[in-house]
């Protein structure tokens, strides 16, 4: 199996558990340090997948490293390549394949209950697991750790997945595209590294944005916890894409 290369934006939003998770399977992997000034390939030929990492600011900005893999995502989406987005990188997905982001109507910080879509069919609503191979096994309800200020619309072609109380869009698939607004990667320290460096984001509290107390309550069993739906959606994500 060629690589998956995953794109690392941000120092304090590192990869973390998902590497532990791939090195555990056995797959191989490469980690491009955005934050480091590491350029952004288009070659696709040498890569079995992407995988997009969460970030800083706004997909819109105008930033070179941006728009270089905005355009890889349309590019690597063209030719049916796996690519997996988380928060940031979720962002990305939708931006590239048509969808819009603009700031949310509040942030969303910390641990949120997100809750499997209901879909309408003849004329009664089906939980969208029994619909969707990409869920099927998967719990309907979890809480997962989250940190954004920006949200998303739902692509042309893609099936909204997951929702929350505090943001309606909380991730899609495409084909053999998933992205996920929520985190499942973080551990205690880098839960505790995003506390300290956006400090600032946990000065007004409110039902969707919790105080550091709130965000590291029982810290060990809730991270045990996120790491069990990590497996499932990371395992999902691989076999449904067929890289496994």
């Amino acid at each position: 199996m060629k690589p998956l290369r995953i794109f690392h934006h941000q120092v304090c939003e590192p990869p973390a558990y998902l590497c532990s998770y791939l090195e555990c399977r056995g797959l191989p992997f490469e980690v491009v340090c955005i934050h480091e000034k590491q350029s952004v390939s288009d070659t696709l030929d040498d890569i079995s997948g992407l995988i997009f990492m969460g970030g800083q600011g706004s997909v819109n900005d105008d930033k070179d490293w941006i728009t270089r893999e905005l355009a890889l995502i349309r590019q690597a989406d063209s030719q049916n390549i796996p690519i997996l987005g988380v928060c940031f990188g979720a962002q990305l997905i939708s931006k590239s394949l048509g969808g819009s982001v603009y700031p949310a109507k509040s942030m969303e910080i910390g641990w949120h209950a997100i809750r499997a879509v209901s879909v309408k069919t003849d004329n009664e609503k089906t939980d969208v697991q029994s619909k969707n191979l990409w869920l099927a096994g998967l719990p309907s309800n979890f809480d997962a750790f989250q940190w954004h200020a920006h949200t998303f619309t739902v692509p042309p072609g893609a099936t909204q997945l997951w929702r929350s109380h505090c943001c309606e869009q909380q991730g899609f698939v495409r084909g053999r595209v998933l992205a996920m607004q929520f985190h499942l990667e973080v551990t205690a320290d880098s839960i505790m590294e995003l506390s300290r460096q956006y400090a600032t984001d946990l000065s007004d509290t409110s039902a969707c944005v919790q105080s550091v107390t709130q965000l590291t309550d029982n810290l060990g069993e809730r991270i045990a916890h996120l790491h069990q739906v990590a497996d499932q959606m990371y395992e999902y994500w691989l076999t449904n894409a067929g890289l496994v």
